[in-house]
């Protein structure tokens, strides 16, 4: 692996790891400043007062949400195993011209065609 492929990895962990950290911190002053019990008792008295319905519709699963780094780092990983040319051209697929001008609502479906890459 080069050297420049080792600073990109580098700079993938770190940028994954700011993004966990911040997601801590964010939560411990939440807990400090007693935001969560305010939003789970919100939330409490919301369902409380909404009456159930005999008649329950499945819900969707949630689409798994991705970030720009996670889908940048599973990019690199193809394009390490040598699928460069499919990225380039999937990103055109989305209407850009480098990953980080593709929308992020089509993190999900890049995530997917992603995998299909084997």
């Amino acid at each position: 692996m080069g050297k420049v492929e080792e600073l990109v990895d580098s700079l993938d962990d770190m940028a994954a790891c700011s993004e966990r950290l911040t997601k801590a911190l964010l939560g411990v002053r939440d807990i400090i400043t007693g935001n969560r019990k305010k939003a789970e008792s919100k939330a409490a008295a919301t369902k409380a007062a909404t009456p159930e319905k005999a008649e329950t519709k499945p819900e969707k699963p949630a689409e798994k949400t991705y970030t720009f780094v996670e889908v940048r780092q599973a990019c690199s990983a193809k394009a390490h195993e040598g699928y460069t040319e499919q990225i380039r051209a999937m990103i055109a697929k989305y209407g850009a011209d480098r990953l980080s001008a593709v929308k992020e609502e089509d993190y999900a479906a890049i995530m997917a065609d992603l995998e299909a890459l084997s």
